[in-house]
This record gives structure tokens, sequence and C-alpha cells, in this order.
């Protein structure tokens, strides 16, 4: 009796033994598996939820993530973690689903498909997670070097492409002038209008009317970037557009000596399906040779110009044109937005004036954006006065357009 007592008891702390081993070795593997990039269960055997129907999104916008579950398929069912591990991540949209979540207590839900920035995940989420990429201070893509740009206001002056016009809509998610506003951590007003010239005074957007009406002394930082309209709509010639665009970058130093100005040069267009990098346009000269002469001037006045001949060649091309600009044409999408954005950004920061680099702090902390736009310090110390820039960029409402360049 007393041997048969003794082996139940080191029988059962045997077990226990085992059982609590498993039970570690279990919630270490679990935990081991949380922290890869492999799906995780979001709970044992969960029923699926069921897809609707489903709508292609024509144009993919960009957005970030404010919350929720990141879901690896249309079952709800598992996931690739919570929006925190993506926190900085670009997310486009791709398809509007409805789902039927009955199975898993719940009623119809409104989802969408979504793919990351660098097309490594595709995932589902709560349409309600989704949030534009101007808005959210967590949402921190903040460049190297960005806090050159700290608390300083930029403006960026342009035609459609500035503004942020895809060939069909006025995006007001995704323009360029919205992503300098991420990778440098900073505010800026886009001056940006559909159909602007640089030696025309035909429209209130074209670069003289708009000179004479900004106050650059407002500003720390201007950018310019007209051109495509002149070459494809103007009969001016190369010496006419070169005056007007003199007497403006002179006007707009004599408001403000210590501003800093970027010359952006135009993409290339395609009309009627031909690079016009070498055909002669209406003016009697070629887009190459624009190109060359807008980037003399800027050289001339010790103005950085970003050539995208040179600084990003594959940027558009002959071969990815039908998908990196959205009309095929001139236009581009918003995933290419985002592509000029980070290379304008970029350029802006290596070029930044040695001159201006004395005024900037060595300790100044890096800016965080609120989800207003504003800009603050994130420092330790109580700030004496609150930065009071905010994002005022122009881009309009989703308007469908049919004749503006």
């Amino acid at each position: 009796m007393e041997k048969s007592l003794k082996y139940a008891l080191a029988l059962g702390l045997s077990l226990m033994t085992l059982t609590g081993t498993y039970s570690v070795n279990a919630a270490s593997k679990k935990q081991t598996t949380d922290t890869t990039d492999t799906t995780t269960k979001t709970g044992a055997d969960k029923p699926a939820a069921t897809v609707i129907s489903s709508t292609d999104i024509d144009e993919q916008l960009p957005y970030h993530l404010s919350g929720g579950q990141v879901y690896s398929s249309t079952d709800l069912t598992d996931t690739f973690g919570n929006w925190k591990k993506f926190a900085n991540t670009t997310w486009y949209s791709v398809k509007n689903v409805k789902m039927d979540r009955s199975s898993q207590g719940s009623g119809n839900s409104l989802f969408t498909e979504i793919q990351s920035g660098n097309k490594k995940y595709t995932a589902w989420v709560w349409h309600g997670y989704l949030q534009p990429i101007t808005q959210g201070g967590k949402f921190d893509i903040a460049a190297k070097n960005s806090e050159l740009f700290a608390n300083k206001k930029i403006v960026t002056l342009g035609d459609s492409i500035t503004h942020g016009y895809d060939g069909s809509t006025n995006l007001e998610n995704g323009t360029y002038p919205q992503w300098l506003q991420r990778y440098l951590n900073t505010s800026v007003d886009n001056l940006g209008y559909n159909g602007a010239f640089m030696a025309s005074e035909s429209t209130e957007g074209d670069f003289t009317p708009v000179v004479k009406k900004t106050n650059f002394a407002d500003y720390d930082v201007a950018t310019i970037a007209y051109g495509t309209n002149d070459y494809g709509h103007s009969r001016y010639t190369l010496d006419a557009i070169k005056e007007v665009m003199l007497d403006n970058i002179h006007e707009m130093k004599r408001e403000n000596k210590k501003l800093i100005i970027y010359g952006i040069l135009p993409i290339t267009r395609y009309d009627n399906d031909i690079n016009s990098d070498d055909i002669t346009g209406r003016g009697n000269y070629t887009m190459n040779e624009l190109r060359d002469m807008l980037s003399e001037v800027y050289q001339s006045e010790d103005i950085p110009v970003l050539d995208w001949r040179n600084d990003a060649t594959q940027l558009i091309t002959d071969n990815n044109r039908k998908y990196r600009l959205f009309d095929e044409r001139l236009h581009p999408s918003a995933r290419t937005y985002q592509m000029m954005g980070k290379e304008i950004a970029n350029f802006m920061i290596e070029n930044y004036p040695e001159s201006a680099k004395e005024t900037v702090p060595a300790d100044k902390s890096k800016g965080k954006t609120t989800t207003d736009g504003k800009v603050k310090a994130n420092s330790k110390k109580k700030a004496s006065s609150k930065s009071k820039t905010k994002t005022t960029t122009t881009t309009k409402a989703k308007s469908k357009t049919t004749n503006k360049k």
C-alpha cells in the first residue's frame, strides 16, 4: 500500500513537471511566433467571415492605420499583427469589401483591402481605421536630418503636378507637398494651380500673379515647379520665359533676403503617346531645351535645382509611365506622388544652404507633427512659445476635371 502511494505521488509530480515544461515551452514558442512576420491566430477555431461584395478602387490612395487588427485574409481569422506593428507604414487602398461577420458575433462591416507601400503585405482592415497621411501625430516618417526644417514654413509654387492633380481628380490625400510635410516634419502651404504657366498671366496661379499676391516674408523656404504648360500650351520663347523667371525670383529675394529657394524641373510628358523630351513644341523648343534653360537660370541665381533626368532617372520612363502616370500622359498617380515627395525632401535636405545651417540649434530636437498639422518640439523642457505653423494646403475637394493641365 505504501509503495503504491509513493508510486502515485511520483507519477503525479512527473506529470506536473512535464505539463509545466510544456506550458513554458508553448508560451515561449508563441511569443517567438508573435514577433515574426508570419500570420498569427486571433482565436482558436474562430469562425470565418465571408465576403458579400467587393469593389476595385480606381485611384489607390495612401493611408496609415490608427487602430485595429491587420488581417491576412478575408476570413478575418488570422492577422499580421495589430496596427502598432505598422505604425509608420504607408498603406494604399485597393478594394472596398463588404463583409458578413454574423458568424463572429457582428453584423455586416465595410473593410478595405490594402497594400503596403513596399508591396510586401496585402491585408484587410476595418475602413474606419484608415487615416489620411496628413493626419495623425503617431505617423512619423520624417527623413534623416529633417530637423533642418523644423518649425520652418514652406510654400510650394507650381502647376497641376504641385497642386496634386492626377489627370482626373484633384487629390485630397497624397500630393507631393503633403508628403514633404511628413518627410520634412514641418508645415507646407501648397499654391500649386492647375494649368499654371511660368511665363503668362492667363490664370491666377501663374508664376507672376502668385509672386505678386504672396508675402514671402511669411515663409522660410519656397519651391518653384513650373514649365510643363509653357512647353505644351504656350508660344512664349525661351528668352521670354527666362526674363519672367528672373524677374519673379528677384522679387521673391527682395521680399525675403533669407528665403531658401529650390527649383524643380518638369517631368517628362507623353503627348500623343510620344516622349516629349526631344520633340519641338509650340514655342519652338523641346522639353529638354526648356529644362536646360530653367536649370541654367536657377544655377545663375545660386538656387539648387532638382533635375529628374539626373537625380531620379527611373521615376518616369518609357517603360513605366503607363502605371507611374495615372493618365499615362503627364500626371502622376498617388503612389508616384509619394516617390516624388521623398525625392524632393531628400534633395532639399542634401542641398540645404550651409549659411542657413548656422541658424539651426545643434541640440534641436526632432519635431512631432500633431493631428492638425502643427509642429511641436519633442523637448522635455516646457516650451516658452508654441509653433503657430500649420498645414493649409490648398488642394481642393475631390472633383472631376477634364481640361486642366
